[in-house]
């Protein structure tokens, strides 16, 4: 057993008296079970209708407690569970946005912290880095299943610090901008499937990576390197393509493109060697097609009108 708090109705006044926005979830799957509760981005709770809903939801130990995300506060949710993508990811926060007293565990070592809004920042999912201000929830106490015991704060909590406290440092737009630029340069940007069960979005954010990281190393096989190593489930296949059709682009040796794949990819159960091997042969037939001279057929006939 725990003393740890892990139910709405353990928390809940206290909490909207440090001016947090409480209200209640479902224990086993974290889903709010309040409707309407979004509107608690936008304002306080009443005294009478916070304790309605304590007294309405029963048995208590069926509900966690979630925050709605106010205005006045950035949550940065860290859903990273490589250990040292996590570290370095806290290293980045620590260092750009400041140190903030209010950092919550759930399934370690994903990790949210909480700021205080400096300006108009804006939420934004940016897998696996989301950021809610003045939308969205997260969950603050509870039983976290997967883990095996409640959600924890490791310095300080809502339950002891007010949310306009001085101790919270504040973030800007600008600082959670560069944030995420230099997040990416380390922790693999996911995407995640929309309504028709394709990746949202237009470009491959692997090849994104890929180009960056090259960028900054200042070198393509440094940069391939990373990605290779950095493959996870789901987008092995991706990742093979985006390193093959840029080294097939650049002209880099299919041996070296090989080379990279033996030491720095271990994402074979999600790509096998044949495939990637067909890559290799697609991207440089293409490459040899758009590099091919226009000619004109022995038909003759005015280019420019074909």
């Amino acid at each position: 057993m725990t003393d740890a708090p892990i139910t709405f109705a353990a928390v809940a006044q206290p909490l909207a008296e440090r001016g947090w926005r409480p209200f209640p979830g479902q224990q086993a799957t974290k889903i709010p079970a309040m409707a309407g509760w979004s509107g608690l981005n936008g304002a306080d709770w009443d005294a009478a209708d916070l304790a309605a809903t304590v007294a309405g939801y029963h048995p208590a130990d069926d509900y966690c407690c979630c925050l709605a995300v106010q205005r006045e506060i950035t949550a940065i949710d860290l859903d990273i569970l490589d250990a040292g993508h996590a570290a370095s990811a806290d290293r980045l926060a620590n260092d750009i946005l400041g140190r903030t007293p209010l950092v919550r565990i759930g399934f370690a070592p994903k990790q949210v912290r909480l700021y205080r809004s400096g300006d108009a920042a804006r939420s934004r999912k940016l897998h696996p880095l989301e950021i809610f201000s003045g939308s969205g929830q997260i969950v603050a106490y509870g039983w976290h299943h997967k883990a095996g015991r409640p959600y924890t704060w490791l310095e300080r909590s809502p339950l002891d610090t007010d949310a306009d406290s001085g101790a919270i440092p504040q973030v800007t737009r600008a600082q959670l901008d560069h944030f995420a630029t230099e997040l990416f340069k380390i922790v693999p940007r996911r995407l995640l499937p929309n309504r028709q069960g394709r990746s949202s979005g237009t470009t491959s954010t692997i090849g994104e990576r890929l180009s960056m990281l090259s960028t900054l190393h200042g070198s393509w096989k440094r940069a391939a390197a990373i990605v290779l190593r950095d493959a996870v489930e789901g987008s092995r296949n991706e990742t093979a393509w985006a390193v093959v059709s840029s080294a097939a682009g650049r002209g880099i040796p299919d041996a070296v493109v090989w080379g990279l794949f033996e030491r720095h990819f271990h994402g074979w159960a999600g790509a096998s060697e044949a495939q990637v091997a067909a890559m290799i042969e697609r991207a440089c037939a293409a490459r040899r097609q758009s590099s091919m001279p226009f000619t004109t057929s022995a038909g003759g006939g005015d280019a420019a009108h074909r």
